[in-house]
Protein backbone atom coordinates (compact mmCIF):
# COMPACT_ATOMS: atom_id res chain seq x y z
CA UNK A 1 0.00 0.00 0.00
CA UNK A 2 1.54 3.50 -1.39
CA UNK A 3 1.38 6.11 1.03
CA UNK A 4 -1.48 7.91 -0.67
CA UNK A 5 -3.37 4.96 -1.00
CA UNK A 6 -2.36 4.34 3.22
CA UNK A 7 -3.34 8.13 4.29
CA UNK A 8 -6.90 8.21 2.71
CA UNK A 9 -7.50 4.67 4.29
CA UNK A 10 -6.91 6.20 7.31
CA UNK A 11 -8.90 9.81 6.78
CA UNK A 12 -11.63 8.06 5.95
CA UNK A 13 -11.94 5.33 8.89
CA UNK A 14 -8.75 6.37 11.99
CA UNK A 15 -9.86 2.72 13.11
CA UNK A 16 -10.32 0.58 10.49
CA UNK A 17 -9.52 -3.03 10.76
CA UNK A 18 -7.45 -3.56 7.20
CA UNK A 19 -4.78 -5.50 7.11
CA UNK A 20 -3.33 -4.05 4.51
CA UNK A 21 -3.45 -0.78 6.37
CA UNK A 22 -1.59 -2.80 9.40
CA UNK A 23 1.10 -4.23 7.46
CA UNK A 24 1.94 -0.92 6.25
CA UNK A 25 2.00 0.57 9.55
CA UNK A 26 3.96 -2.68 10.56
CA UNK A 27 6.88 -1.76 8.32
CA UNK A 28 7.17 2.23 8.47
CA UNK A 29 7.07 4.22 11.75
CA UNK A 30 6.12 7.39 9.89
CA UNK A 31 2.89 5.52 8.71
CA UNK A 32 3.00 4.21 12.11
CA UNK A 33 3.14 7.63 13.98
CA UNK A 34 0.80 9.07 11.06
CA UNK A 35 -1.79 6.84 11.95
CA UNK A 36 -1.91 7.10 16.20
CA UNK A 37 -1.99 10.58 15.63
CA UNK A 38 -5.04 10.75 13.62
CA UNK A 39 -6.61 7.74 15.97
CA UNK A 40 -5.86 10.50 19.25
CA UNK A 41 -7.56 13.24 16.69
CA UNK A 42 -10.76 11.11 16.83
CA UNK A 43 -10.27 9.87 19.96
CA UNK A 44 -10.98 13.83 21.24
CA UNK A 45 -13.60 14.52 18.77
CA UNK A 46 -15.36 11.64 20.13
CA UNK A 47 -14.57 12.89 23.77
CA UNK A 48 -16.17 16.25 22.90
CA UNK A 49 -19.26 14.89 21.82
CA UNK A 50 -20.21 13.05 24.69
CA UNK A 51 -20.36 15.92 27.08
CA UNK A 52 -24.06 15.90 28.34
CA UNK A 53 -25.55 18.26 30.96
CA UNK A 54 -26.29 17.01 34.44
CA UNK A 55 -30.41 16.06 34.39
CA UNK A 56 -30.87 17.62 37.46
CA UNK A 57 -28.80 20.92 36.69
CA UNK A 58 -32.10 23.45 36.46
CA UNK A 59 -33.75 21.49 39.94
CA UNK A 60 -30.13 22.27 41.43
CA UNK A 61 -30.46 25.70 40.75
CA UNK A 62 -33.98 26.16 41.36
CA UNK A 63 -33.71 24.77 45.07
CA UNK A 64 -30.56 27.05 45.43
CA UNK A 65 -32.26 30.54 44.56
CA UNK A 66 -35.21 29.36 46.79
CA UNK A 67 -33.12 28.18 50.07
CA UNK A 68 -31.31 31.80 49.42
CA UNK A 69 -35.40 33.76 49.98
CA UNK A 70 -37.91 33.53 52.65
CA UNK A 71 -40.89 36.28 50.91
CA UNK A 72 -43.20 34.56 48.64
CA UNK A 73 -42.84 37.31 46.10
CA UNK A 74 -38.57 37.46 46.19
CA UNK A 75 -39.23 33.69 46.18
CA UNK A 76 -41.16 33.35 43.10
CA UNK A 77 -38.63 35.98 41.22
CA UNK A 78 -35.62 33.95 42.09
CA UNK A 79 -37.35 30.65 40.69
CA UNK A 80 -38.10 32.77 37.66
CA UNK A 81 -34.45 33.97 37.24
CA UNK A 82 -32.89 30.43 38.20
CA UNK A 83 -35.09 28.71 35.32
CA UNK A 84 -33.72 31.72 32.60
CA UNK A 85 -30.26 31.16 34.23
CA UNK A 86 -30.46 27.30 33.86
CA UNK A 87 -32.02 27.46 30.49
CA UNK A 88 -29.60 29.80 29.09
CA UNK A 89 -26.84 28.06 30.46
CA UNK A 90 -27.81 24.64 28.71
CA UNK A 91 -28.51 26.67 25.92
CA UNK A 92 -25.13 27.99 25.79
CA UNK A 93 -23.05 24.85 26.58
CA UNK A 94 -25.55 23.12 23.50
CA UNK A 95 -24.69 25.86 21.34
CA UNK A 96 -20.31 25.38 22.58
CA UNK A 97 -20.81 22.50 21.42
CA UNK A 98 -23.01 22.56 18.07
CA UNK A 99 -19.79 24.90 16.99
CA UNK A 100 -17.08 22.33 18.12
CA UNK A 101 -18.85 19.65 15.83
CA UNK A 102 -20.04 21.56 12.90
CA UNK A 103 -16.64 23.76 12.48
CA UNK A 104 -14.68 23.25 9.61
CA UNK A 105 -11.07 23.78 9.49
CA UNK A 106 -10.83 24.41 5.70
CA UNK A 107 -7.39 23.64 5.38
CA UNK A 108 -7.77 19.81 7.01
CA UNK A 109 -11.03 19.23 4.70
CA UNK A 110 -8.36 20.66 1.60
CA UNK A 111 -6.27 17.44 2.35
CA UNK A 112 -8.91 15.25 3.00
CA UNK A 113 -10.76 16.12 -0.07
CA UNK A 114 -7.32 15.78 -2.03
CA UNK A 115 -6.78 12.69 -0.41
CA UNK A 116 -10.19 11.25 -1.14
CA UNK A 117 -10.35 12.05 -4.93
CA UNK A 118 -7.03 10.10 -5.65
CA UNK A 119 -5.15 11.08 -8.74
CA UNK A 120 -8.02 12.09 -10.77
CA UNK A 121 -7.19 15.30 -10.99
CA UNK A 122 -3.74 15.87 -9.95
CA UNK A 123 -3.13 13.56 -13.18
CA UNK A 124 -5.10 15.80 -15.78
CA UNK A 125 -2.97 17.17 -18.34
CA UNK A 126 -4.75 19.79 -20.01
CA UNK A 127 -4.00 23.32 -20.74
CA UNK A 128 -6.46 25.42 -19.74
CA UNK A 129 -6.94 29.04 -21.37
CA UNK A 130 -7.50 32.42 -18.71
CA UNK A 131 -10.52 33.00 -20.87
CA UNK A 132 -11.96 29.30 -19.74
CA UNK A 133 -10.87 29.48 -16.01
CA UNK A 134 -12.34 32.72 -15.98
CA UNK A 135 -15.46 31.65 -17.54
CA UNK A 136 -15.87 29.11 -14.25
CA UNK A 137 -14.25 31.64 -11.72
CA UNK A 138 -17.00 34.17 -12.73
CA UNK A 139 -19.48 32.22 -10.92
CA UNK A 140 -17.77 32.92 -7.15
CA UNK A 141 -17.30 36.18 -8.47
CA UNK A 142 -13.70 35.94 -9.07
CA UNK A 143 -11.17 36.86 -11.99
CA UNK A 144 -7.70 36.06 -13.30
CA UNK A 145 -6.27 39.60 -14.53
CA UNK A 146 -3.28 37.68 -15.95
CA UNK A 147 -2.05 34.37 -17.06
CA UNK A 148 -0.43 32.54 -13.26
CA UNK A 149 0.83 28.83 -15.47
CA UNK A 150 0.02 26.10 -17.03
CA UNK A 151 -3.58 25.01 -15.44
CA UNK A 152 -3.75 21.17 -15.80
CA UNK A 153 -7.58 21.49 -14.78
CA UNK A 154 -10.25 23.19 -14.26
CA UNK A 155 -13.67 21.92 -12.81
CA UNK A 156 -16.47 22.40 -10.09
CA UNK A 157 -16.35 20.40 -7.14
CA UNK A 158 -18.79 19.32 -4.10
CA UNK A 159 -16.63 20.88 -1.50
CA UNK A 160 -18.41 19.82 1.84
CA UNK A 161 -21.66 20.62 0.55
CA UNK A 162 -20.59 23.96 -0.93
CA UNK A 163 -20.51 24.02 -4.73
CA UNK A 164 -16.50 25.48 -5.64
CA UNK A 165 -14.16 25.62 -7.97
CA UNK A 166 -11.07 22.89 -8.28
CA UNK A 167 -7.65 23.68 -9.78
CA UNK A 168 -4.22 21.81 -10.26
CA UNK A 169 -1.88 24.50 -11.77
CA UNK A 170 1.55 24.40 -12.30
CA UNK A 171 3.99 26.05 -9.60
CA UNK A 172 8.25 25.80 -9.63
CA UNK A 173 8.85 22.06 -7.94
CA UNK A 174 5.52 20.62 -9.77
CA UNK A 175 1.48 20.79 -9.60
CA UNK A 176 -0.49 22.04 -6.81
CA UNK A 177 -4.45 22.13 -5.57
CA UNK A 178 -6.56 25.06 -5.53
CA UNK A 179 -9.71 25.33 -4.03
CA UNK A 180 -12.08 28.43 -4.02
CA UNK A 181 -14.74 28.07 -2.26
CA UNK A 182 -17.28 30.52 -1.15
CA UNK A 183 -17.62 31.69 1.83
CA UNK A 184 -20.25 30.26 4.22
CA UNK A 185 -20.96 30.10 8.26
CA UNK A 186 -18.86 27.68 10.21
CA UNK A 187 -16.11 27.40 7.59
CA UNK A 188 -12.89 28.56 8.57
CA UNK A 189 -9.94 29.80 6.18
CA UNK A 190 -7.12 31.35 8.81
CA UNK A 191 -4.74 28.30 9.15
CA UNK A 192 -1.83 26.20 7.31
CA UNK A 193 -1.96 22.40 8.10
CA UNK A 194 0.44 19.66 7.14
CA UNK A 195 0.42 16.58 7.30
CA UNK A 196 4.05 15.55 6.94
CA UNK A 197 3.15 14.75 3.36
CA UNK A 198 1.01 17.43 2.01
CA UNK A 199 0.52 21.20 3.13
CA UNK A 200 -2.15 22.96 3.32
CA UNK A 201 -2.61 27.08 3.58
CA UNK A 202 -6.45 28.60 3.64
CA UNK A 203 -6.49 32.68 3.34
CA UNK A 204 -10.05 34.45 3.36
CA UNK A 205 -10.49 37.33 0.12
CA UNK A 206 -13.59 39.25 -0.24
CA UNK A 207 -16.28 36.42 -1.54
CA UNK A 208 -14.39 33.66 -1.24
CA UNK A 209 -11.45 31.89 0.55
CA UNK A 210 -8.57 30.02 -1.26
CA UNK A 211 -7.49 27.24 -0.17
CA UNK A 212 -3.59 25.82 -1.54
CA UNK A 213 -2.35 22.23 -1.75
CA UNK A 214 0.68 20.45 -2.15
CA UNK A 215 3.69 18.51 -1.50
CA UNK A 216 6.25 21.07 -1.32
CA UNK A 217 5.06 24.32 1.31
CA UNK A 218 7.55 26.95 -1.50
CA UNK A 219 5.08 26.19 -3.90
CA UNK A 220 2.47 26.68 -1.54
CA UNK A 221 3.16 30.21 -0.20
CA UNK A 222 4.43 31.14 -3.76
CA UNK A 223 1.18 30.14 -5.11
CA UNK A 224 -1.07 31.68 -2.83
CA UNK A 225 0.74 34.76 -3.07
CA UNK A 226 0.52 34.90 -6.66
CA UNK A 227 -3.47 34.13 -6.88
CA UNK A 228 -4.04 36.72 -3.98
CA UNK A 229 -2.27 39.63 -6.39
CA UNK A 230 -3.74 38.45 -9.91
CA UNK A 231 -7.14 36.72 -8.96
CA UNK A 232 -9.79 39.89 -7.76
CA UNK A 233 -13.71 39.47 -6.68
CA UNK A 234 -16.11 41.77 -6.57
CA UNK A 235 -18.45 42.52 -3.99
Amino acid sequence: MDDLEFRRTIYADPNCDDIRVKEAAAQDPAKQEFWSEQKRIDASMQAAMKIDVPDDLAHKLILRQTMQTHSHDKKRARVHLALAASLAFVVGVSFTLWQQQNYIDMSQQSLAHVYHEGPHALDANEDFSLQQVNAKLVQYGGHLNEEVGQIYYANHCDYKGVKSLHLVMQADNGKVTVFVVPHKEGYKAKDKVSDGYLTAEAVELQSASLIVVSENVHDVEQTKDKLMKRMTFSA
